[in-house]
């Protein structure tokens, strides 16, 4: 009885010696398209997540201004607007503009305040703003 030797190596099978350079460069062209897909999905990410803040702090200061809208004696109501950061301090350069606008002769009083701002690097769209009304017993 022969002995049987086992087929393998690059003896047992030719041709079949590894990858060849375009294999490698085509696995390399799927794995940098699919990661170019995750790059720009973070991309969204940030500025979805850039976006939100910038709503949340926008309402919050919205609320401030009409909280203290709300406490201010009537005679000394009027419309205003200022430039302010997102912790409602007065900052020439900061990223939002809040503009109160009000009735004092109708009653009830009627108060709108409105926050805006630019998104950083977006110079297609306007700007973003919220929008709170109330009203208010003389």
């Amino acid at each position: 009885m022969a002995a049987r030797v086992a087929e393998g190596g690059p003896e047992g099978r030719p041709g079949e010696r590894g990858f060849t350079v375009v294999e490698v460069l085509i696995a390399l062209l799927v794995l940098l398209i699919g990661m170019a897909g995750i790059l720009s999905m973070q991309f969204t990410s940030v500025r979805a997540t850039a976006f939100s803040r910038h709503a949340t702090e926008a309402s919050i200061l919205a609320e401030d201004k009409m909280e203290d809208l709300r406490t201010t004696p009537t005679t000394a109501l009027g419309p205003g607007n200022d430039t302010v950061d997102a912790r409602g301090n007065a900052d020439a350069l900061g990223l939002y503009t809040r503009v109160w606008e009000l009735d004092p002769t109708a009653t009830p009083i009627n108060i709108k305040v409105t926050v805006t701002w630019k998104e950083a690097g977006d110079t297609e769209n306007p700007p973003y703003s919220v929008i709170m009304r109330t009203q208010r017993a003389q």
